[in-house]
């Protein structure tokens, strides 16, 4: 046997008090009386010898020990000697991820499932079983740690609530791991709808749907039209999850500050994505919403979000050139007219400029060093600079060019037929930065990141190549290839759609225009300290000038598990907890105390035992 808290042991002096209570009791005193008539017929009544009254004394001392003993052993709570197999901690891992909240046909969510049975697991455990609780979306929370309090955390467990995020256990098991290190025979069990990476060592509870329908938007970004005024153009993204059974028919429905503005009808294989390139038209600041409609979807919280038009400032752009090509300066005059720009233009002998621009744009000619402190265009270089390896070559036509990256934002909307090009330099990139269009064996169009910034290469003259000034194909490429490199300044911070669990940097109050998995809903978040969690799906504002948009946009949350799948990969359960033999000695010692306590109130007062 052996104490879970031995600390309380320590409470064995206070025996000394009834002891010393009892040794140094008042003796009885001779003290006359005129007659002892009374004293001799109560001495008859109560007739007892000597070593009954004194055996009566050490019982009554006895008795009052064994109380205290009883009572200071109940809060030590003794307990048996561990066998091999059993289980002295237990580590719960819950998932709260966005998945959780998918709903059966009785509208029980799988975070509902996981609570109840934990619930069940943690009525089962004996009462010295150590137990902590860990919740987890993004980031991971430890509620209880450590404590044999299951009451406190059967009430934590009531508490949780699923939240429109990503989930990512990896954290959470980790910090899982760490507690059940601290004590021996624990165990480490993991409620979650998605099993848990392999190579962990944990009891799997799973709760996910038997048959689960979902279809959800898994892709979303906005930006203005590169050519055009008050004309923009969304990228949406809509995936079928693999876990349903047939091809599955959603409505897509896009409004503009509530008038239907786009209606398409999609049929999608399980498994299947499709990538929409909707045409919008609207003013700065109008609200957009897109909302999906499916039969039978289980999981709401991927199916609708909300986003303002962006309100961006130009562009600032400067141009260093030492023969500008009169085709780059027809497309970035385009861009200047429409409002998506402003030009610093300059000579190769201005460089470094004393303001620092959004993109830099280098036009036959590249610095000794490429900037590492903004992204750069560098266009038919004529030279090399540093890993960017470039040199002059005589024209060579090309009859097509071959599109190596046909998703790549650089070649968004711009078609790769009937495209002539005439290359003028020979490229060498650095591995970080991919081919986008081939000409024979040849680069002429790149792009990636480099230095930490992103890179976007040319190897071709506009004005050489045979009707690439008739056709969008350059001027929306060189378009792109500016919101491309931009995509994280300042100037296109409303374009930029933030994540769920991202942290937004504000101290005034946010309004929401909020999706919750059923309509729109306008509510407000009052942040701690500066900071505030994204924890909805909407767009938001927190003033006249600053807004935003925040987005679910998870394949992977979409993509609902199915039981029957969980079950081929499912890890051998728990054992069947039991309680040790001791398991039950604290409540024991507590009965036992109160009952001596009882046997010594009925003999002192019935029995007269002083």
């Amino acid at each position: 046997m052996r104490f879970l808290s031995p600390s309380h042991l320590h409470l064995l002096w206070l025996a000394l008090i009834p002891l010393a209570l009892w040794l140094f009791r008042r003796q009885a005193k001779r003290v006359p009386v005129s007659t002892l008539l009374f004293f001799k017929s109560l001495a008859r009544e109560h007739q007892e010898s000597a070593w009954l009254r004194r055996i009566k004394k050490w019982l009554s001392l006895l008795l009052t020990l064994l109380v205290l003993f009883f009572a200071i052993l109940a809060l030590a709570r003794p307990s048996g000697n561990l066998s091999a197999d059993a289980i002295s901690a237990v580590v719960m891992v819950v998932d709260c991820s966005a998945s959780m909240a998918a709903q059966d046909l009785q509208s029980q969510t799988r975070l509902d499932a996981a609570k109840q049975r934990v619930k069940e697991r943690i009525r089962a455990l004996p009462d010295q079983t150590v137990v902590s609780l860990i919740a987890f979306d993004a980031r991971s929370r430890v509620l209880l740690s450590r404590s044999r309090n299951h009451r406190e955390c059967l009430r934590l467990l009531d508490e949780l609530t699923p939240a429109p995020i990503e989930g990512k256990p990896e954290a959470a098991l980790t910090v899982a791991q760490r507690l059940a290190d601290l004590e021996t025979h624990s165990r480490i069990w993991m409620a979650s709808d998605s099993q848990p990476p392999t190579g962990t060592a944990v009891d799997w509870i799973p709760v996910a749907l038997n048959d689960p329908l979902n279809v959800g938007l898994t892709g979303f970004q906005i930006r203005h039209s590169p050519l055009a005024r008050d004309r923009y153009e969304a990228f949406v993204k809509v995936s079928a999850a693999a876990s349903n059974k047939a091809k599955t028919t959603t409505t897509l429905e896009v409004s503009i500050s509530g008038r239907i503005a786009q209606l398409r009808e999609l049929d999608l294989a399980p498994g299947e994505s499709s990538a929409l390139i909707l045409p919008l038209e609207g003013v700065r600041g109008q609200q957009l919403e897109i909302r999906l409609k499916t039969a039978g979807d289980c999981f709401g919280w991927d199916n609708g979000l909300a986003a303002p038009l962006p309100k961006t400032k130009p562009l600032t752009v400067a141009w260093f050139a030492e023969k500008p090509d009169p085709f780059t300066e027809l497309a970035l005059s385009a861009l200047i007219e429409n409002g998506r720009i402003e030009m610093r233009k300059g000579d190769p002998k201005a460089w470094p400029p004393k303001e620092q621009p959004d993109v830099y744009v280098f036009e036959h000619w590249l610095p000794k060093e490429l900037p590492t402190d903004r992204p750069v265009i560098a266009l038919t270089p004529q030279n090399s600079s540093g890993a960017l390896q470039a040199r002059a070559i005589k024209s060579i036509p090309h009859d097509g060019v071959r599109s190596v990256q046909t998703d790549h934002p650089v070649l968004f909307r711009a078609s790769s037929s009937r495209i002539v090009v005439t290359q003028t330099t020979l490229l060498s990139l650095p591995a970080s930065i991919e081919p986008l269009w081939l000409a024979g064996n040849e680069t002429v169009l790149a792009a990636g990141e480099y230095n930490g910034q992103r890179l976007v290469v040319t190897a071709f003259s506009p004005s050489q190549s045979e009707q690439l000034a008739l056709l969008p194909s350059f001027p929306l490429i060189l378009g792109n290839a500016l919101y491309w490199c931009a995509e994280n300044s300042e100037a296109l911070t409303d374009m930029r759609t933030l994540h769920t669990g991202e942290m937004l940097h504000t101290d005034s109050l946010v309004q929401w225009h909020a999706w919750n998995g059923n309509a729109f809903t306008e509510v407000s978040d009052d942040p701690a300290h500066g900071l505030l969690a994204l924890n909805r799906i909407g767009s938001w504002e927190t003033g006249p000038e600053r807004s935003g948009a925040c987005a679910l946009i998870s394949a992977a949350e979409t993509n609902l598990p199915t039981l029957a799948t969980a079950a081929h990969s499912i890890q051998p359960t728990a054992p069947v907890i039991t309680a040790s033999a001791f398991s039950t000695w604290p409540k024991r010692l507590i009965w036992l105390a109160l009952g001596v306590l009882l046997l010594e109130s009925f003999l002192f007062h019935r029995k007269a035992v002083y």
